[in-house]
This record gives structure tokens, sequence and C-alpha cells, in this order.
């Protein structure tokens, strides 16, 4: 394609398209593989894809509507400049997504806490077991943490939360796998019905979830998530405890 014969609008246009394009390919995978279904809401998913939306699609081809003369030696400079800045900027874009990305959904006495990248340091990642010092690299795993035997050692922690400190689902050390924890999970599990009561607005959504699940209401409850960005529940099978799935419904 001749430069000299597009205009600024046509340039910003054309500009505009292929920074969809890549931006759009690149956002989908990001989402699939580490934001998935009920993920991305619960973490912000949108606030976090608005900052590659807004820097790499939008303000690439309005700077490139603003400089574009085809009468100017210095265009393929100046253009190489914004590319080079835009795909700075979508880098880090993608940095800022990947280092916030859900990467334990945590199993805690009654609950589960949505535990991010970010919120898990180096330093206290290598005290867990080798199954659990490293964070997961294709999307969140639902695991629990263990009883802490030591009364001591639980009072301690206690207090260190109570006073802004780690909670016990950011501490890889107490990390295990969920389906040794997963009975208690559907023992601590609630009815669906006492949901309905607290978000009486939400019935439908909750009833159509139990028909689309193809289950009996009585057969699945619910546990409340914590997470950065919006609380949700966390559907799980009351005989087994395996997760049947997410109700975007306040659970408190």
């Amino acid at each position: 394609m001749n430069l000299l014969s597009l205009n600024r609008w046509k340039a910003s246009t054309i500009h505009l398209i292929g920074s969809a394009l890549i931006a759009l390919t690149i956002v989908v995978l990001m989402v699939a593989l580490w934001y998935p279904g009920a993920y991305f809401t619960a973490m912000g998913g949108k606030k976090l894809l608005m900052i590659v939306v807004g820097v790499d699609v939008v303000i690439g081809p309005l700077i490139t509507l603003i400089i574009f003369d085809p009468k100017k030696k210095s265009l393929l400079f100046d253009l190489g400049v914004i590319f080079a800045l835009q795909l700075a900027a979508l880098a880090y874009g993608c940095y800022v997504m990947f280092d916030a990305r859900p990467v334990y959904n945590v199993f805690v006495v009654d609950r589960f806490d949505l535990i991010a990248a970010n919120q898990i340091s180096a330093d206290v990642l290598q005290k867990g077991t080798p199954e659990f010092q490293s964070l997961p690299l294709n999307g969140p795993r639902v695991i629990a943490v263990r009883r802490i035997d030591d009364p001591k050692r639980q009072f301690d922690i206690s207090m260190d939360t109570l006073n802004g400190g780690r909670d016990l689902s950011e501490m890889p050390e107490f990390y295990v796998p969920y389906e040794g924890f997963a009975p208690r999970a559907a023992q601590r599990s609630r009815p669906l019905a006492e949901l309905e009561k607290k978000q009486p607005d939400q019935a439908e959504a909750i009833r159509k979830f139990v028909a689309d699940s193809g289950r009996k209401a009585d057969e699945i409850g619910y546990l409340p998530m914590k997470a950065r960005n919006r609380d949700m529940s966390v559907v799980v099978d009351k005989t087994t405890g395996a997760i049947i799935g997410f109700l975007d419904v306040e659970p408190w």
C-alpha cells in the first residue's frame, strides 16, 4: 500500500482496524485462558480490558489521525514510533492482566476466596509444597487450605489477618488439593432457597440456573466466594462437593 495515496482519515481507519483485530485476538485468548467464565466479572476483568482497548485501539489510531501527512519526510519514522509505543502499551496491558489474573479459588472453612497472582509474593510461594511453589499459567485452579493443628499458630494467623496481614487463603504453605476437602464443602453448603430469600430480586436467575443444571434444587447448594471486584455464589453438589457453576448473585 502506497502511503502517498492515503489521507489522514484513511490512514487512521486502517490503523484502527488493524489495532482492533490484533487487540481482539490477544484479549480473547487472555480472557479464555486466564479469566474464564464468571472469573472475568469477579476479578474486574472489564476494567483491565478497558486499559488494553483504550490505550491500544483508541490512542494509536488517534495519534495517526493527528500527525499523518503524506508530504512529511519523517512520516515513516513517526509511524514507526507510534507503532513501537503502541506495542509497548499493549505489552504493558497484557502484563497487567497477567499479573492480576486469578490463580486459585481457595476453599476456606465455609467459603471460597478467589486469589490473584499479585496477592502471593515469590518468597511466600516458596513456603508451599512443591505442587504449589509456582502459580498456574493455564487458568485458576480450585484448591483448599488444610487445618492448622498448632493452636498458637492458628491464633497468630488470625490476629495477623485482623491487623491487615495475609489471610489463610493467601498462604501456600497450607494449600492442598480440593478433592480431599470437597465433602466438607458439600456439608457447609447452604440451600439455594436461602439465597433466594437473601436476594429476592435474583430469584428468577437462581431458578433458571437450577433448571439449566438438570438437577433438583435440593441436590445442590451454594457457598460464598469473595473476590476482588464482585463476590459471587459458588454452586456445589450437596453430596460430592463438586463445583457445578457460579451464580452472579451476592451471597451475603
